[in-house]
């Protein structure tokens, strides 16, 4: 199980990648992120607010809520986190960020016909993906 996530401050991924220990990403979570981060994150994933919000767990409304809020709530920090994790893992993976948010939009066999993109509205299912894209990332066969 991983055990650091990452922060990217630019929009590129592979650019000034911070990892987190375990415990720094609860304290992250804890303080809140930005408002902004929820866009931010949205872009590294290629997805849209829709989409995003359901990702999250919410409404579209409450995410554009707490997109313009100051902070974020520590559970919608830690998912943003997450998610971040996984975007910076997928794009350094595929060497490519265009080729990384295709490919969480195709149905794939190892996920029972599901897109990747389907299956991260859950902490489980982000594990997963982050599963996957190391298997990719090491040549084991899916």
């Amino acid at each position: 199980m991983a055990t650091q996530a990452t922060i990217t401050p630019s929009a590129r991924p592979d650019h000034n990648v911070v990892p987190l220990t375990a415990l720094q990403l609860i304290d992250r979570s804890r303080q809140g992120l930005a408002g902004s981060e929820a866009g931010r994150v949205a872009g590294l994933l290629g997805v849209a607010d829709k989409e995003m919000a359901r990702l999250l767990n919410q409404s579209v409304a409450t995410f554009h809520r707490q997109a313009k809020a100051g902070r974020l709530d520590a559970a919608t920090s830690e998912r943003l986190l997450l998610l971040s994790r996984l975007a910076g893992h997928g794009t350094a993976v595929f060497q490519d960020q265009g080729k990384f948010t295709r490919w969480l939009r195709r149905p794939l066999r190892a996920l029972a016909d599901r897109s990747p993109l389907d299956l991260m509205d859950s902490p489980t299912g982000v594990q997963l993906v982050e599963d996957l894209l190391g298997r990719i990332k090491y040549g084991v066969f899916s």
